[in-house]
């Protein structure tokens, strides 16, 4: 038999209960997004820090840049300076994305 200490310790670990008839609150999706120039694919996007993966090789032993806002890969390297200045130019994934529709690409939600 267990104690009750013990027993208040492993029904603690087990988190809230949820009240009968309530569906929990769905986890927020995080955005993700295609950006094309015309029908080709130039860039996959997230809305989460992460990586910012160039068409280019990295160098040997080198690791790839990280972003504090979003994360994605250029699919096309005559599109990444655009990109990369627009990026720049950018405060937050949404205003990246409207960047990107102001200059003439066409940005479709995932």
């Amino acid at each position: 038999m267990l104690d009750a200490p013990l027993l208040l310790l492993l029904l603690a670990a087990c988190g809230p209960v949820q009240p009968a008839g309530r569906e929990p609150a769905p986890m927020s999706a995080i955005p993700s997004w295609k950006v094309y120039d015309g029908e080709e694919l130039i860039l996959s996007l997230r809305g989460a820090p992460g990586a910012l993966v160039s068409t280019a090789a990295l160098p040997p032993n080198a690791t790839p840049v990280t972003h504090p806002f979003l994360s994605g890969s250029a699919h096309d390297a005559g599109h990444e300076p655009v990109l990369r200045e627009l990026l720049e130019a950018s405060t937050s994934a949404e205003d990246y994305v409207a960047r990107l529709r102001a200059a003439g690409f066409r940005v479709e939600a995932d």
